[in-house]
């Protein structure tokens, strides 16, 4: 039984070491819905056009409390698009929750300011920090929402 568990495992750790070097040890944006465990299967992002209409100015989202720590963002509004994300609060007590904040912040707000919706996609590595943006960023966004 434990050599079957450990076989297992060992198949498992060269998976994952072997999807990381093809990723050349990137962070890489995956959606939501492919994501098994804790960060693994990758999918294509498809273009998502917003149906909502956004007013203008700036919002701030609701505080997530994630195990890594808190995650708060706000959003500019301009012309009914967002234009901005500020990182209010992000994950930063660890050494290794600063590296991930550090890599996860560009993906995020570049996939906010492309997509212009909370529909993102998560970042690899960062899933439990981009579950809280995403979250955080989507009462930031129905604050902006126009009925």
């Amino acid at each position: 039984m434990k050599k079957g568990i450990i076989i297992i495992l060992a198949v498992a750790i060269i998976g994952a070491i072997a999807l990381h070097e093809k990723s050349g040890g990137n962070p890489r944006l995956v959606s939501p819905g492919s994501v098994s465990g804790a960060t693994s299967a990758v999918s294509n992002s498809s273009n998502v056009t917003p149906t909502k209409s956004y007013k203008d100015g700036t919002y701030t989202g609701q505080t997530e409390n994630t195990p890594y720590g808190p995650v708060q963002i706000s959003v500019a509004i301009s012309s009914g698009k967002i234009t901005d994300v500020n990182f209010l609060q992000m994950p930063n007590d660890l050494g290794h929750s600063q590296e991930i904040t550090n890599f996860s912040e560009p993906l995020l707000k570049q996939e906010t300011l492309q997509k212009q919706t909370a529909k993102l996609d998560f970042v690899t590595g960062a899933t439990v920090t981009s579950s809280g943006y995403q979250q955080s960023l989507q009462a930031a966004l129905d604050q902006a929402a126009i009925s």
